[in-house]
């Protein structure tokens, strides 16, 4: 017996050798396995990606790892960000619009996976994000700041304008050849888009002060939206200036068919699969 044993011990290593071993993930917005973030962080980031998802149909995750070497060794970051993406199934299975953030604390890198719908045309666009948004922090060893803003930066980046079919920023290129300057304007544009809207709104007026640069704006999803019903949300504005608040509540459009199997089962993910897209950073 202990010789049939080891006879498919030895016929079976060369599978198991180079098997890959995936974490099962235990939601489908955070999966902190590195244990990095602290609870109210990841509930913060747990509920953007809620709304993104209500909003927009658009399944993102995040996900950490100490290292990648418990799971599979022999891969490279980005086959293992795309294996791991495509067991998950992030994203719709039609769409292929799925997001994944995967931060690696003890090898000191991350991955932006982006669903094979989006094309290399995003490519540039992640890595803009990636370095500007979540490394900085990250080379602070500020991983709860640099998760968060990443995050806030590929929704209002990525997610949310290839949701509305917008085209991805293009660099500025150079009328003559010669230098490649227009890469320091990219990512300065990348800045301006993520931060623009939330600084338009602070400095606009308030009406009960009338001073600028004190107003703050909170959403809060209270019913999503479905393909039959409009859903709503809470809009919370406030002055750090003064007393002034006033609560609105706003309506959430219909989900559209081609989105409403991505919303409809948050327990799950949709099928979704990548091609190997995105952008990689380490510090």
């Amino acid at each position: 017996m202990t010789r049939i044993v080891a006879a498919l011990v030895l016929a079976l290593w060369p599978a198991l050798a180079g098997a890959q071993f995936y974490p099962d993930y235990n939601s489908t917005t955070v999966n902190d396995f590195a244990d990095i973030l602290p609870a109210d962080t990841e509930a913060a980031i747990a509920a953007q990606l809620d709304a993104l998802r209500d909003d927009t149909g658009i399944e993102m995750t995040v996900v950490t790892l100490t290292r990648q070497e418990t799971y599979d060794p022999d891969a490279t970051l980005e086959e293992f960000a795309t294996g791991l993406f495509n067991h998950w199934g992030v994203g719709n299975a039609e769409r292929n619009d799925g997001i994944m953030v995967l931060v690696l604390p003890g090898d000191r890198a991350m991955r932006l996976e982006l669903g094979a719908g989006y094309g290399d045309a995003w490519n540039d666009v992640a890595e803009a994000v990636v370095q500007d948004a979540f490394l900085p922090k990250f080379r602070e060893g500020d991983y709860p700041a640099g998760i968060t803003q990443g995050v806030s930066a590929t929704i209002d980046v990525i997610a949310r304008p290839f949701a509305a079919n917008s085209p991805p920023p293009e660099p500025a290129k150079p009328a003559k050849s010669g230098g490649l300057w227009w890469l320091w304007i990219f990512p300065l544009g990348i800045v301006g888009l993520i931060f623009g809207a939330k600084f338009r709104s602070k400095m606009r007026k308030c009406p009960s002060c009338g001073k600028r640069g004190g107003l703050r704006i909170k959403d809060e999803t209270l019913e999503a939206a479905t393909r039959t019903s409009k859903g709503r949300k809470e809009r919370k504005t406030t002055c750090a200036n003064c007393d002034f608040a006033q609560t609105a509540i706003i309506a959430i459009p219909m989900v559209s068919a081609d989105r409403s199997s991505s919303s409809s089962g948050s327990n799950s993910f949709g099928g979704g699969s990548s091609g190997g897209g995105g952008a990689s950073g380490k510090w």
